[in-house]
């Protein structure tokens, strides 16, 4: 009955960068057409380089208006 243990941390390891990998964002768009796609805002003037990036949406970043009463 001491196997059913170990056979559960090995498949806990086993699984484990698979559930890491999940919670990895997705690596921001280069170029113009992608980042439109993405539905983010592209930057002509932005980057290191100054040859453009995609940037967030400030508009969309800005969470809702509470309630007021």
């Amino acid at each position: 009955m001491k196997l059913l243990p170990v056979a559960a941390v090995v498949a806990a390891v086993a699984f484990a960068p698979v559930a890491f990998a999940q919670k990895a964002a997705a690596p921001t768009p280069t170029n113009k057409a992608d980042c439109e796609k993405a539905k983010l805002k592209w930057d002509a003037k932005g980057g290191k380089d100054g040859k453009g990036a995609c940037v967030a949406d400030p508009a969309a970043a800005k969470p809702a208006d509470p309630v007021k009463k």
